[in-house]
Order: structure tokens, then sequence, then C-alpha cells
């Protein structure tokens, strides 16, 4: 059974900080032996409370993420496991609709 596992950092909190880097830990125990961690930047600023900034961002932010995923071939695994953290919590949503249509 193929696993992959692919890592969503909050703004400011990349994949190498505790909540990621021992997620992942788990997951690689748990047999997800592929993983994709992404990075991706954003420079706005107030974005607590703001939701105009907050949907600017995630825009930005999706937009990074699905460059970064582009060639990624979803239907060769039978599990996908998103690992998501902060204000971009949602993008696990909108990838998982995303990958469920590349079948």
């Amino acid at each position: 059974m193929r696993k992959l596992m692919i890592l969503f950092p909050g703004i400011g909190y990349h994949c190498d900080k505790p909540i990621l880097y021992y997620g992942k830990k788990i997951a690689v125990m748990n047999g997800y032996k592929d993983c994709i961690s992404l990075s991706y930047s954003y420079d706005g600023k107030n974005l607590r409370g703001n939701t105009a900034e907050m949907e600017k961002a995630f825009n930005s932010l999706y937009e990074q993420a699905e460059k970064q995923l582009n060639g990624v071939e979803f239907n060769q695994y039978d599990e996908i496991l998103f690992v998501s953290i902060s204000l971009f919590s949602n993008f696990f949503l909108k990838f998982k609709i995303f990958c469920n249509s590349s079948k």
C-alpha cells in the first residue's frame, strides 16, 4: 500500500518545528514513506481579524502550493495524509478535492 503525506506549514511555522516535525515522524512510523513538505512565503501584514487580507494570503499561498504539487500523481497512492497548521489548515480540504479530481 502506497501512502503519501503532505505537510502544509503556516506563516512563520516551518516543517522542522515541533508539531509538523513530530507529526511527520509518527506518520512515517505508520507507513507514510513518501512525504512532500511544502514551503511558501507571504509578506503581508495584519492578517488576524482581517478577512480580506486573510483571503489574499490564502489565495497566494494556495497558488504556491498548487505549483509545488502540480506534477504529483495522486492516483498512484492508496492513502494521502494532509498535515497542516495555522490559518492554512483549510488547504487540505481544497487539495482533497483537487486530489480526488485527478484520479
